[in-house]
């Protein structure tokens, strides 16, 4: 009996377990898919990793003083994005990047190539709703300097299509990058992380637009409050006192100096984004053609073996 008891505990004492701590998941699939990159992409890889964590954290993080409208934040959007595509340049400019894009016709390359274009052309436009931005602040600002009631409601107009238009930009920017392709073993490495700064770009980049979009709204907000000019409000009260009428006539004079003055900041700021959205615009330009030359001598490698 005694031996049957020993023979008991030794096979309970053998049994018992414990579940295994799970491991915290301290690298991002970037970092494991960077494992099976060649060793000397994974600087570059780890750069770009970092990149897009700052460009997300930038995007869920707006200016808490301000929101997601302020000039700062949406500049500070934008020279992130710069800095991505700045070092995914890097990546695709390396040797061992461009073997899967010279040497054979891949599916996602393909997709990466039509990105890039519909990225260029976002930006572009972008590049020119806020040029036009400007000018259409720039002429309510001469309008109100003048008080011409018709000029500004027309400079309102202007900034509600510049408005919508930036809108619509936001709208296809968030869809690129959504459809995914097919990838092979040899191109899933390069491929999944040119993917994560597609849908990166594209989410930071439909913010930036309707980050603008939004300070376009204000301003046409701040115009129909000021269309009201102190000449209409004193035709309506002739029959106040004179005394009245003058305090009107002075409240209305520093309403229109105030606004003019928040106006001339927003185009200081627009001018100031401009320049960055220049920066990014030839960024993403500058990616479209380099893909295009790696391209091109399959094409014509294509086209002679037909």
């Amino acid at each position: 009996m005694d031996q049957i008891q020993k023979k008991m505990s030794i096979r309970f004492a053998r049994s018992l377990s414990f579940p295994l701590p799970t491991p915290a998941k301290s690298r991002s699939t970037y970092q494991n898919r960077s494992l099976t990159l060649p060793p000397r992409l994974h600087p570059l890889v780890t750069q770009i990793e970092t990149d897009i964590q700052s460009l997300r954290s930038w995007q869920q993080n707006p200016n808490s003083s301000s929101g997601n409208n302020s000039p700062s934040w949406i500049a500070d959007g934008l020279s992130r994005i710069d800095h991505l595509h700045s070092s995914f340049s890097d990546l695709l400019n390396h040797p061992q990047s461009q073997n899967p894009l010279r040497l054979r016709r891949s599916i996602w390359a393909d997709r990466l190539l039509e990105d890039s274009l519909r990225f260029a052309d976002a930006h572009g436009c972008f590049r020119s709703a806020i040029i036009a931005l400007n000018d259409h602040l720039s002429a309510a600002r001469a309008a109100m300097r003048r008080r011409d009631d018709a000029a500004l409601a027309s400079a309102s107009r202007q900034q509600k299509k510049t408005e919508k238009q930036l809108l619509r930009l936001a709208a296809d920017a968030r869809s690129i990058g959504r459809s995914g392709t097919a990838l092979s073993a040899a191109d899933a490495e390069l491929a999944g992380l040119a993917h994560e700064v597609t849908v990166a770009t594209a989410a930071a980049s439909a913010a930036v637009f309707a980050g603008i979009a939004m300070l376009a709204s204000a301003a046409v907000a701040g115009l129909s409050a000021v269309g009201l000019s102190p000449k209409c409000l004193v035709g309506t009260m002739l029959w106040r006192s004179a005394a009245f009428k003058k305090r009107v006539e002075e409240e209305g004079e520093r309403w229109r100096e105030k606004a003019m003055e928040k106006m001339e900041a927003v185009e200081k700021s627009i001018s100031e984004l401009e320049v960055w959205s220049h920066r990014v615009f030839r960024r993403m330009l500058n990616t479209r053609v380099f893909l295009l030359n790696a391209q091109t001598p399959i094409l014509g490698n294509e086209r002679f073996l037909r």
